[in-house]
């Protein structure tokens, strides 16, 4: 073969392929400044980058305040892939993912994590959270959701960011 030939033939394949990947596996986070209240007097700031919301591993990393929508493909109940989407388009294959700050007069009250799992399977994952006095992560013990519902977590601490994996489908 030529190689002008065999360069165009690599130039339409790379292109194709390039065509055919899911550009949405690739959703990150519009960089922001995270501001957590701590006390009256104090805030505690952080300079959030573009960072995936999904990483490869299925590991979904969560800051206070942010909601995040990751579409779940499974196969006989195993979770094949899991996808950061701008909106909820597909509500009955989206997990809906919510961490907040409760404050009352400017003083930290306490952390809360939604998890929404839509579907017919109980939702196990395991989660990790940031200590922000302690300055270190730590596991943290969370319920199963169970189908088609929300669970809820709440913690005293301040927590600056979450990290939820481990993600598997049981059945009752």
């Amino acid at each position: 073969m030529k190689p002008s030939i065999l360069l165009a033939f690599a130039s339409i394949l790379f292109s194709a392929v390039s065509y055919g990947q899911d550009s949405s596996a690739l959703l990150k986070r519009t960089p922001y400044k995270l501001t957590v209240a701590v006390d009256k007097n104090t805030l505690y700031e952080e300079d959030i980058k573009a960072t995936p919301f999904v990483l490869p591993d299925n590991t979904v990393q969560i800051y206070p305040g942010e909601t995040i929508y990751i579409e779940v493909e499974k196969e006989d109940g195993v979770i094949k892939k899991m996808t950061a989407v701008t909106e909820n388009t597909h509500p009955e294959k989206t997990l809906v993912l919510s961490f907040t700050q409760s404050v009352k007069k400017k003083v930290h009250e306490m952390m809360m994590l939604s998890v929404k799992n839509p579907f017919a399977e109980q939702l196990v994952y395991k989660a990790t959270m940031f200590l922000l006095k302690q300055h270190k992560w730590a596991d943290t013990d969370v319920y199963p959701v169970e189908p088609p519902l929300a669970g809820y977590e709440t913690w005293p601490d301040i927590i600056t960011s979450m990290a939820l994996g481990g993600w598997q489908f049981k059945k009752k």
